[in-house]
C-alpha cells in the first residue's frame, strides 16, 4: 500500500486526493485542523533524557543546606532543613515518579489526582505567597501541573511513554499507511463544517471511537507492541482533535 505522510501531507499540498475518492481539503483548513502545538515532552523539557532516568537512583543536594539526598522516590522538602525544592529537583524524575504512579499507559486517574491534590497543598502559589522564593515556588507549581496534564491526558501520556519506553517522537513527516482512514478523516471534517451537520450525534460517534482506540492501546502498550502503539496512536491523535474541533463549535 502506498505510503501516506501522517501529518505534513495533509497542508503542504492545496489539495487531497486519497484513495481515488474526490474528497479535497484546503490548505488552510488542513493547516488549522490538523497541525497541533509540540507535546509536553518538548515544550515543558520534561527529562531530556526520561528513557535513562526510569528506576534510577537520584543523587542531589539540598540546593539550602548542601544535605546529601539519594531517593528513587520523588520528596518535595528537604529533611533536615525543610526548604521546598527548586525546579532543578524535580528534573531529575519522570513524570510518573513525580506522582509516585507506575510507568504504564493504563494509569489510575482517581490516584493521580488525589496525588497532584497533595502536592498542591506544598506548593500552591497561594500558600507561599509570603515565601521570599516565591518566584521559585511558583515555577514548582507551574511545572508540576504541566506533567499533571500530560499524564491526565490519554494522547499526550501515550507519547510520554513513547519517547520513555521506545526513545521515538512521533514527527510532522510520519507515514501512515491506512488510507481509509485518513478518508475518513477528511470527511468527517468536511462534515462537520456543513450547516446541518449533526454535532450531538458526531460528537458520541466520535467519543466512541476514541474510547475504542484508548483500550486498544492500552492493550498494545501491555504487550509491548511497538508497531502497533505507534499506529494506534497516530489514529489516536486524528480522532482526538476530531472531538476538539466538535467541542468547540
Amino acid at each position: 500500500m502506498k505510503k501516506i505522510k501522517y501529518l505534513s501531507i495533509l497542508w503542504k499540498h492545496k489539495k487531497i486526493n486519497i484513495c481515488n475518492h474526490k474528497n479535497y481539503y484546503t490548505y488552510n483548513l488542513a493547516q488549522n485542523f490538523f497541525h497541533s502545538n509540540k507535546n509536553n515532552i518538548d515544550s515543558n523539557n520534561y527529562n531530556g533524557n526520561i528513557r535513562s532516568n526510569k528506576n534510577k537512583v537520584k543523587h542531589f543536594k539540598c540546593p539550602k543546606c548542601n544535605n546529601n539526598i539519594s531517593t528513587h522516590t520523588v520528596s518535595f522538602n528537604c529533611e533536615v532543613c525543610k526548604a521546598l525544592f527548586n525546579i532543578d529537583i524535580f528534573r531529575n524524575f519522570n513524570i510518573f515518579e513525580l506522582f509516585n504512579i507506575e510507568v504504564k499507559y493504563d494509569i489510575d486517574k482517581s490516584h493521580l489526582k488525589k496525588k497532584f491534590n497533595e502536592i498542591q497543598n506544598i506548593y500552591h502559589p497561594d500558600k507561599n505567597a509570603q515565601n521570599v522564593e516565591v518566584d521559585e515556588i511558583n515555577e514548582v507549581s507551574s511545572y508540576l501541573n504541566n506533567a499533571y496534564k500530560t499524564l491526565l491526558n490519554d494522547v499526550e501520556r501515550a507519547l510520554y511513554l513513547l519517547k520513555m519506553e521506545y526513545n521515538y517522537m512521533i514527527s510532522e513527516d510520519e507515514c501512515m499507511d491506512d488510507d481509509e482512514f485518513l478518508s475518513e478523516i477528511i470527511k468527517i471534517n468536511v462534515e462537520i463544517s456543513k450547516p446541518d451537520a449533526n454535532i450531538e450525534l458526531l460528537t458520541r460517534e466520535y467519543k466512541q471511537k476514541y474510547e475504542d482506540y484508548s483500550k486498544e492501546i492500552k492493550l498494545h502498550f501491555k504487550e509491548k507492541n511497538f508497531n502497533n502503539i505507534l499506529n494506534v496512536l497516530k489514529k489516536l491523535k486524528f480522532i482526538n482533535r476530531v472531538l476538539e474541533r466538535l467541542q468547540n463549535i
